[in-house]
């Protein structure tokens, strides 16, 4: 029985690798080799530039799910720049790597593409990389959005190092205890009043689709021991540009923090809303809020949509 049972783990497993290396594979994606080495893109659409910076276990194929699983921005009315960021998919880590450096990157790509003006969205660990683009190329930023950014404060480490560094184990965790990999990002009161649809979702796209994780492993550490610290020395009164902040009201740290950013960040509006940390259930307000200040990008200071 013991046997059989392996054996059965160990089919279902290679089967999920196999559809996710598929799903990476079927990726349109180009490679720019930038000062930094390889950086993985992909360009779609048409319109105002949009940059994407994606969140932690991410990459490219996350990037894109922002729009067109999460849906914070209509996918038919802009030019989008998915990248991978540092460390995940096809994109490279350098020596000495920091938000501030990639940034530099983003602009080099932006460069490569002969964009000269774009919008960044700065998703969770991508949200200080996005910050430096804006503080240190405000010329070339029209807007910044930070949706669910990382804020400041001590922050735990997302996904212990054995976990991030092995298929299987990620994979035996997703399968065995979602309900806990979304207490990573949830609170309980939230987890116990979502509906089996809106879990099975929120697994799929927050952990299923960032399988096989050993391709972004590199990324997920960088983001652990460099990035997500670094947004505690984020000079957030340098940030010019017309600057969104889309930050939940249910997990008290992000709340705070959001609240901290929105105070230091000049020319800010702070949108709160409830759904944790994924923000859960408030697409459409999220993806109006986000087209307005695209068309219109100014400082509204505060909008209290939690209720919805």
């Amino acid at each position: 029985m013991a046997l059989f049972l392996s054996a059965l783990v160990a089919v279902s497993f290679r089967h999920d690798m196999r559809e996710a290396r598929a799903r990476l594979q079927a990726q349109p994606t180009k490679v720019f080799k930038s000062r930094y080495g390889n950086i993985e893109y992909r360009v779609s659409g048409t319109g105002p530039a949009v940059l994407i910076s994606h969140g932690i276990t991410g990459g490219v194929d996350q990037a894109a799910a922002l729009v067109t699983q999460w849906r914070i921005l209509p996918s038919e009315q802009y030019t989008f720049i998915y990248v991978s960021r540092f460390g995940y998919l096809g994109s490279e880590l350098p020596d000495q790597a920091t938000a501030r450096t990639q940034a530099d990157a983003y602009r080099e790509l932006l460069d490569h593409l002969g964009i000269e003006r774009v919008f960044l969205v700065g998703n969770s660990a991508g949200g200080p990389s996005a910050m430096w683009f804006a503080i240190d190329h405000p010329r070339r930023t029209r807007g910044l959005i930070l949706h669910s950014s990382a804020v400041p404060g001590p922050e735990a480490e997302y996904i212990p190092k054995i976990v991030a560094q092995h298929d299987f184990i990620y994979w035996l965790a997703v399968k065995l205890a979602p309900e806990k990999l979304l207490g990573l990002l949830l609170p309980g009161p939230i987890i116990a009043g979502m509906t089996k649809a809106q879990k099975r979702f929120a697994v799929q796209n927050a952990f299923v689709a960032s399988m096989p994780i050993s391709e972004r492993t590199k990324g997920i550490l960088f983001d652990n021991s460099v990035s997500l610290p670094g947004i505690n020395v984020v000079p957030f009164e340098q940030i010019k540009p017309p600057t969104l902040i889309i930050q939940s009201t249910d997990d008290l740290r992000e709340a705070v923090g959001g609240q901290e950013m929105h105070g230091r960040i000049p020319n800010s509006t702070l949108i709160r809303l409830t759904g944790g940390h994924l923000l859960l259930g408030q697409e459409a307000e999220i993806q109006k809020v986000n087209a307005e200040f695209i068309k219109s990008p100014i400082a509204r200071q505060v909008w209290n949509v939690s209720s919805i």
